[in-house]
């Protein structure tokens, strides 16, 4: 927009645009939002034309780092751009991508050039990609040979789909240049397999693992060490039942790891709460290299044959005094004031997800709004229905800019009372995308409640 608008002011500004001081990362998409899961990045034709026939034959040769989507790239990269060597694709179709990465030469022409890419596929939300997926990962390996950083479907936090990579032959992801990558994957055993050797230079990992199970086809115990890792972040948000088994096991390879990032919920069975001791040795000491190790570990536990006598949430709390671990639970209720402070003290807050099933015992009616001009998206799926009042009437909370809002169903009913209540009426009209946590029949009175949906 601004290289585009100042093109057009008089000949000095014009000069400034096209100065290699000032053009080296040129972003071709404009992104429109209809609801946070429901974007486009598509320029508008008349501006693209006038932009590929008037400034890129002035500018290409300064471009360093080219951002694109799937309807304009075709006339973006008939140019040539000698320096470019960062590139990132946005919100493609996965045949399309396809396609271009078999079939068109405009993206061969890049494959020695490019070091650094970002690849963004298109997906329904909480949807699967497709082998076709699966196979762009293996494409990209293989044919971009100087590639050293890679971000595979990690570019937006509104993208969770995954892929499988650990039923393809192992020898098509062989990697001697690749040292980053991020990437989201189904199972666990991708996460083994793209650790098992074939990225012979990785440092650094950050994966996203949709399921970790019980042993699935990788042996664990057969992986080798990881000397050259340096940064290793897994999240995973669904329970897993093999934290001890498999996890644990895979840090143990890790032997030079500077840096940690957990984020896992773990279900034990006879068994007692991961608490600092046990971070520290089972984790922390095969580490020592370790300088920085961040962490949310949720643990729920399951007694089946033994009783146990469960460490205090004082103890727990004392076990990580001293190591560097700090640690926030949620035994008591979230209440105006700290809703209040967060609205304060992060005023820019797009995203909020809430996990609470607390009750709130503060719920006397406050004369001051909480206000959270710019939030858009609004998840209360693990919450108690308390925080659905809270959020959703207009006398307790301000929220202007709110376009999508997950929530189970019987809070939604509870909270709208069968969507007749006026105090909840305001928020619920504006927004454009509902996300139930099971299918339902639209009662009455739901489509006037909720006309944009």
């Amino acid at each position: 927009d601004v290289v585009y608008s100042l093109m057009d002011i008089n000949e000095r500004f014009a000069q400034l645009v096209v100065d290699p001081l000032y053009i080296h990362n040129l972003d071709m998409t404009i992104m429109n939002m209809k609801s946070f899961y429901d974007r486009t990045f598509s320029i508008n034709d008349k501006i693209l034309s006038r932009i590929c026939d008037n400034i890129l034959p002035r500018i290409h040769n300064q471009v360093t780092k080219l951002t694109v989507e799937q309807h304009s790239i075709e006339r973006i990269l008939t140019i040539n751009y000698p320096q470019l060597y960062f590139l990132t694709l946005v919100n493609f179709k996965e045949e399309i991508l396809f396609k271009y990465l078999t079939d068109y030469s405009i993206l061969h022409n890049l494959k020695n050039q490019i070091t650094h890419l970002n690849v963004d596929i298109q997906n329904e939300m909480g949807s699967e990609l497709s082998e076709i997926s699966s196979n762009i990962f293996l494409l990209i390996l293989s044919l971009c040979k100087r590639l050293t950083h890679l971000n595979f479907c990690q570019l937006f936090s509104y993208r969770d789909s995954s892929i499988y990579i650990s039923e393809l032959s192992r020898t098509s992801y062989i990697s001697s240049s690749l040292v980053e990558l991020k990437i989201n994957v189904s199972i666990f055993d991708d996460c083994l397999d793209l650790l098992d050797g074939y990225l012979d230079n990785l440092t650094k990992l950050i994966i996203n693992v949709k399921q970790i199970k019980y042993k699935q086809r990788s042996n664990i115990n057969n992986l080798k060490q990881l000397p050259k890792l340096k940064c290793f972040s897994l999240t995973s948000i669904n329970y897993t039942h093999v934290y001890d088994e498999r996890i644990t096991q895979l840090l143990h390879q890790m032997i030079n790891l500077e840096e940690l990032i957990l984020f896992l919920t773990v279900v034990r069975i006879d068994s007692n709460f991961i608490d600092g001791h046990q971070l520290y040795d089972e984790v922390v000491i095969y580490m020592p290299k370790l300088n920085k190790f961040l962490f949310s570990i949720n643990t729920s536990v399951i007694l089946k044959n033994i009783d146990i006598d469960f460490s205090s949430n004082e103890y727990i709390q004392r076990s990580f005094i001293g190591k560097g671990y700090g640690q926030m639970n949620d035994i008591r209720p979230f209440e105006y004031q700290l809703f209040k402070k967060i609205s304060e003290n992060f005023p820019c807050l797009k995203e909020l997800i809430i996990c609470n099933r607390e009750a709130q015992t503060d719920k006397q009616h406050l004369s001051t709004l909480i206000r959270f001009p710019h939030l858009i998206l609004l998840n209360l799926v693990m919450t108690h229905v308390d925080y659905a009042e809270q959020f959703l009437s207009d006398k307790k909370t301000d929220l202007p800019c709110l376009l999508d809002l997950c929530i189970e169903y019987e809070s939604l009913i509870m909270v709208t009372n069968n969507f007749t209540n006026n105090a909840t009426r305001l928020h619920c009209a504006k927004l454009k995308g509902l996300h139930i946590n099971k299918p339902f029949v639209r009662p009455k009175h739901f489509q006037q409640y909720f006309p944009l949906l």
